[in-house]
């Protein structure tokens, strides 16, 4: 809002910070989901967001960074996570600062709307499952242990929900 541009912040997710969270959200405009079981709800929120906001710097491959992307949202994460190596142009990688964050945010509001969903689940589509299956084996060395290394059964499909 500071910068004249309403938002609206919906956090889907559970865990030990929330009460922390609630009290630096009250009065602001965020809304506190908590864990979303349905799937159906959880695509329908990510196809409808402009943007998603992966701002850990922990994380690893990033899943539900690329299925946000897969809903056609792009994604802004945070520059110290393997994130901006998965999103490339489809996302922006940022510091954690707040006013990092929101830079990386108008930066992808100011792309045409049809054109960065677009990128975003071109980007996507660059991920099937069979290369997350194999890129996992080969992360954790679970070849040499025997187990199956063919395509897996429904593999070869995009991680893909619309909404």
């Amino acid at each position: 809002m500071r910068r004249g541009v309403p938002v609206r912040l919906l956090v889907a997710g559970d865990g030990p910070l929330r009460s922390s969270v609630a009290e630096l959200a009250y009065g602001l405009p965020v809304e506190l989901l908590g864990f979303v079981p349905d799937r159906g709800r959880l695509a329908g929120l990510l196809g409808a967001a402009d943007v998603v906001l992966a701002p850990g710097p922990v994380e690893t491959f990033g899943l539900a960074a690329l299925e946000a992307l897969a809903c056609g949202t792009p994604v802004v994460a945070s520059v110290h996570s393997a994130l901006p190596e998965v999103l490339g142009d489809a996302g922006r990688a940022s510091a954690s600062t707040p006013r990092c964050v929101a830079d990386a945010v108008q930066q992808l509001l100011a792309v045409d709307v049809a054109d960065r969903r677009r990128t975003a689940r071109r980007r996507a589509e660059q991920f099937p499952w069979s290369a997350t299956v194999e890129g996992f084996l080969d992360a954790h060395g679970l070849r040499a242990h025997g187990l199956p290394v063919g395509p897996v059964a429904g593999a070869d499909r995009t991680a893909r929900r619309t909404p």
